[in-house]
């Protein structure tokens, strides 16, 4: 069931989610980025984001032959680097309403590989 346009899609999402994640929160991590001068390079970003996530969509559809799947693994990796990276960055705790959404997370995601 697993084929090579699966496996690129779900990578595609993670970088893609990283790449927002930084987009959004620069400003709460470096001082550089706290000033709405930012904003241009973070707008910037988006080009490559929207080609990240426009190409998820096609290949995850050729993958799965469904939208449905695609749309639950986007959702599924943005539940799981979001939580990540914000940890990773802020310092913020994995508290156990976290880690259950990680978790679940984790199901979803597999849950479409069946």
């Amino acid at each position: 069931m697993i084929n090579k346009y699966i496996v690129l899609t779900t990578v595609l999402f993670f970088v893609a989610n990283i790449l927002v994640w930084y987009q959004l929160n620069s400003q709460l991590v470096w001082k550089w980025a706290e000033s709405s001068k930012s904003m241009w390079i973070m707008s910037l970003f988006g080009i490559p984001i929207s080609i990240l996530f426009w190409y998820c969509t096609k290949w995850g559809y050729i993958g799965f032959g469904n939208l449905w799947a695609v749309r639950f693994l986007g959702f599924a990796v943005s539940m799981m680097t979001f939580p990540i990276m914000t940890y990773w960055y802020l310092g913020e705790p994995m508290t156990m309403k976290v880690i259950l959404t990680l978790g679940l997370a984790t199901i979803i995601m597999l849950l479409q590989f069946i």
